[in-house]
């Protein structure tokens, strides 16, 4: 007898990879240069997740804003240091780009 994975319920789902680096790169270059960086980072990685996820469905979207939201996070420690700060925003950063492409879409989770 061998244990065997149980088939999974929908089928597997990728995340669009250039579109997600392009906009975790651009939301933390623009927030940079423009005032109040701090406020416009997570802002702008929710805008892009939600725009970068337009076209997923079902776990996809959730993966994309994660991806969008990490993206986004890692550049702007980059670019910001590794301050304690900086690391907070880092993960507002990562909970936007979620937040950002799942809210407002009438998701819910399958019962049963």
């Amino acid at each position: 007898m061998t244990i065997q994975p149980a088939p999974s319920r929908t089928p597997a789902t990728q995340v669009p990879a250039v579109p997600v680096l392009v906009a975790g790169v651009g939301a933390q270059v623009v927030a940079v240069l423009l005032p109040f960086t701090w406020v416009l980072a997570p802002l702008l990685t929710a805008g892009v997740a939600r725009y970068v996820s337009r076209n997923s469905s079902g776990a996809a979207i959730a993966r994309t804003g994660l991806a969008v939201g990490v993206t986004s996070a890692v550049v702007g420690l980059l670019i910001g240091g590794l301050g304690v700060v900086s690391i907070l925003l880092a993960g507002l950063t990562i909970v936007a780009g979620v937040a950002g492409a799942v809210a407002g879409r009438g998701i819910t989770a399958p019962k049963g």
